[in-house]
């Protein structure tokens, strides 16, 4: 028998799949949605694979996006039937949006991950700065680009300074931002060489040496504080313990004095900065600093005199001056005398009381220099020096014929030729600049064993000729007054300076010494003489000193020019420059960028 309902029954199954030739898309997503929760299920080790690495996870991705999207066609809009095989479109719309979040989430911790390297990128850039700049200031890098080095302390400076093993107060009476912000020209420099320097001190003494700038014009009542120093503007005063020493501006440069007397411009011509700040570092420091007298009271070249103090306090020597013509008594502490170009001559009192210093109760061990005066008749004082040290001054003049041996074309400022001492060794047959140089006879002889011999110092070769002083100098009621004609001295070398050397031994069978030097000229010491590159004046006066007081603390830096203070590059620091600037940071960049690009693209 036949089933009705049967036919009705099929007619229903058909009615529930759509027809392939109305909408193959309606088709194709339950179909692949059937497909998909038909698949067997992933493995444990599939599940853990990323889609990109596990094809089975790809293709179940790529079903739920397509089963997430709507049905095209007439039957859009309808619900599938309960029981039917596709999914509800809510859930479909509910998984494409957790695999949106899942995206979004990815892209959070990518970027995530960069935030935190940038954050760690910078702290290591500030650390690695805040560590650069500690270790900077206790071992400071400085470029200095300037030609002479204005701003870098040279090798005795950073020894002197490094060795301070006391406390010690600098203060500088101006404001910081004055000196920090000077220009580079004149005075400016000065002052800006100054500010650097003082920065590597406090650097380079390990926090032994400390800075402080006062600025006496903004609070004037720090100048009752600082009263017993007589401190003024741009004063550098040093303090240790019980100790203190003072620079002004004006002994940090030295000037053209010809361009400032005639035409009242200060041309700075060189920098005294390193010289006086070590120096005076010394004074205060040292346990020892020798005290030096300068007899006064006839005349003397103030000229020179200021040249010799200035050598001999930036080299921890203390001058003191002693005027003989009063009641004023010889130092005992005293280990040197400077009897400098004396215009007027020595009573026989004042002989006897140089004698005496010098004798030291028979001890011995005290010293004399002389700087003669190329005018004056002192026939006292050059007895003294003839009788007892076998140095007799001469009325002769010395002159050169020979062009090259002459300073600006001058035929009286002759270049002299050190000669052999222990105390020279290392200027030995260099020139020295002797203006106006007398002759100097030594007649002790040579002989080292004897308790009294002379050492030549200074001479002249057969080129140099003498002249009468009296001939020489000339006449000014007289302006037909002839040149004076020169003549050839008995024998050569003509001696300019030379040094006389008395001894004795003392109880315990040591060697004492006294010397004493005469040199025939007072313009040597000039302190624009003593400073000029070309000649050893410096070394030769400053090398007796030490040599004969045994000074174990000399200060030998010199003054540095400022001819040249702009910034100029040597080929080698060209060099340098080009490979840092041109070559290495911009391929460093390179590299950092193209890692960042290679990482990120793939993000």
């Amino acid at each position: 028998m036949k089933n009705e309902n049967t036919p009705e029954r099929e007619e229903l199954r058909d009615s529930d799949s759509l027809p392939e030739t109305e909408n193959k898309d309606t088709q194709a997503a339950p179909a692949a949605a059937e497909e998909a929760a038909g698949a067997p299920a992933p493995s444990e080790e599939a599940a853990q694979e990323t889609p990109a690495e596990n094809p089975a996870a790809q293709e179940a991705e790529a079903a739920e996006d397509l089963a997430a999207e709507e049905p095209a066609g007439e039957n859009a809009g309808e619900e599938a039937p309960d029981g039917a095989d596709g999914e509800d479109p809510k859930d479909k719309k509910k998984k494409s949006r957790k695999e949106r979040v899942k995206k979004d989430t990815r892209k959070l911790r990518y970027g995530g991950i960069a935030t935190a390297l940038t954050v760690v990128v910078i702290a290591v850039v500030v650390l690695v700065n805040v560590v650069a700049n500690i270790l900077n200031e206790r071992f400071p890098i400085n470029l200095d680009l300037t030609a002479d080095k204005l701003f870098t302390l040279g090798d005795e400076s950073r020894e002197i300074v490094s060795s301070v093993d006391k406390d010690v107060e600098i203060v500088v009476f101006a404001e910081e931002s004055t000196l920090a912000n000077s220009s580079t020209d004149g005075t400016g420099a000065i002052l800006k060489q100054l500010h650097e320097l003082l920065g590597l001190y406090q650097s380079y003494s390990g926090g032994k040496i400390d800075v402080t700038y006062v600025d006496l014009n903004s609070d004037p009542t720090l100048m009752t504080r600082y009263s017993e120093y007589e401190v003024t503007s741009y004063d550098v005063l040093f303090l240790c313990g019980d100790r203190h020493q003072k620079i002004s501006m004006n002994d940090m440069f030295t000037y053209d004095e010809t361009s400032y007397y005639y035409y009242g411009t200060l041309n700075v011509t060189a920098s005294k900065v390193e010289q006086m700040m070590a120096s005076n570092l010394m004074m205060v420091t040292s346990d020892e600093t020798p005290q030096v007298l300068f007899l006064t009271g006839h005349g003397e070249d103030a000229y020179a005199t200021s040249g010799l103090k200035a050598l001999l306090e930036v080299n921890n020597y203390e001058p003191v001056d002693l005027d003989i013509t009063g009641s004023e008594e010889y130092s005992d502490e005293a280990v040197m005398a400077f009897i400098v170009a004396p215009e007027d001559d020595y009573s026989d009192s004042e002989i006897e009381a140089l004698r005496t210093w010098l004798d030291n109760g028979g001890k011995r061990g005290r010293h004399l220099m002389v700087l003669v005066n190329y005018a004056a008749s002192c026939p006292n004082l050059y007895e003294f020096l003839s009788v007892e040290y076998g140095l007799e001054v001469t009325d002769n003049l010395v002159q050169e014929t020979d062009a090259n041996r002459v300073y600006q074309m001058s035929a009286s400022y002759v270049y002299g030729d050190v000669g052999s001492s222990d105390y020279l060794a290392d200027i030995a047959g260099s020139r020295v600049l002797m203006p106006i140089t007398r002759q100097i006879l030594p007649t002790a002889g040579t002989d080292t064993n004897s308790s009294l011999f002379n050492t030549s110092l200074l001479t002249f070769p057969e080129s140099a000729k003498l002249v009468r002083m009296a001939d020489a100098i000339k006449d000014p009621d007289n302006p037909d007054q002839e040149a004076p004609e020169p003549f050839d001295a008995d024998e050569y070398p003509i001696v300019g300076g030379a040094m006389a050397t008395s001894w004795i031994y003392d109880s315990d069978n040591n060697r004492i010494e006294t010397n004493v030097i005469v040199l025939g000229s007072s313009a040597m010491a000039y302190e624009t003489i003593t400073g000029m590159s070309t000649v050893e004046n410096e070394a030769f006066l400053l090398g007796l000193t030490n040599g004969i007081t045994g000074n174990e603390n000399p200060v030998d830096i010199s003054n540095k020019p400022l001819q040249q203070t702009s910034l100029e590059f040597t080929t080698a620091q060209q060099n340098i420059f080009f490979f840092v600037f041109v070559v290495a940071v911009p391929l460093v960049i390179l590299i950092v960028c193209l890692v960042v690009f290679l990482r990120r693209r793939r993000l």
